[in-house]
């Protein structure tokens, strides 16, 4: 259930870090993994876990249905895909028909996650909203100047991520989160509220069952 954005993460922690600060020190931080290791949010995962046990179990009953309706499909438009005389009009009827059926199965999915997802987006927004203090004092404690997202660099060392050092900070700064959202609550809210300056971050999205669409066919057949 970790369905934080990458712009809710841009918009909250590296936005705060002082672009001229001199690079005495770079580290790498996953902020996802911080958020997602913080006991605050185990607790909150745990106890959504419970409550919506029945719901989350028939959204993922459903979502294997659904990769075993489309695993066939998507084999079947690869085998045309490769084959060199397939007629292109084929090939596009059956790929249109994959998409709709894919995008049918996302939209229920969607419906059947939205009792656990609601919630698990407002214990995260909680630890989101105390994720720039966390950074801050992490960068302070490892004397860490400079702080870059880790598929920002080709390699680093483990000493130089500090993730667990943020997520220790965030242990810190919020010991627990409500898993009940206030009526009215939609997700965004939070980070919108204490960064006005920043664009809205996308609310998350229930997880996508289908796997990858075959690739378009080649043109010039």
């Amino acid at each position: 259930m970790r369905t934080i954005t990458k712009a809710v993460l841009a918009a909250t922690a590296f936005a705060a870090i002082p672009a001229a600060a001199s690079a005495q020190s770079v580290a790498t931080a996953d902020l996802e993994t911080a958020v997602a290791n913080s006991a605050a949010m185990k607790n909150a995962t745990q106890q959504i876990r419970t409550q919506f046990a029945t719901q989350i179990t028939a959204f993922q009953t459903r979502e294997t249905a659904i990769q075993n309706e489309l695993r066939p499909l998507a084999t079947e438009l690869q085998t045309l895909q490769n084959t060199p005389n397939t007629p292109p009009a084929t090939f596009q009827a059956k790929a249109q028909a994959f998409q709709t059926r894919r995008e049918a199965g996302t939209r229920e999915l969607q419906t059947l996650s939205q009792p656990f997802a609601r919630p698990t987006s407002y214990a995260q927004e909680q630890v989101l909203a105390k994720i720039e203090p966390a950074v801050r004092a992490a960068m302070t404690a490892k004397n860490v100047s400079v702080l870059v997202k880790p598929d920002a660099v080709l390699a680093f060392g483990p000493t130089g991520d500090i993730t667990a050092d943020v997520t220790a900070q965030l242990d810190k700064q919020v010991t627990s989160v409500s898993i009940t959202p206030p009526a009215g609550w939609q997700p965004g809210q939070q980070q919108a509220a204490a960064a006005p300056a920043a664009a809205t971050p996308a609310a998350p999205a229930a997880a996508t069952p289908a796997p990858a669409a075959a690739g378009r066919r080649p043109t010039g057949r």
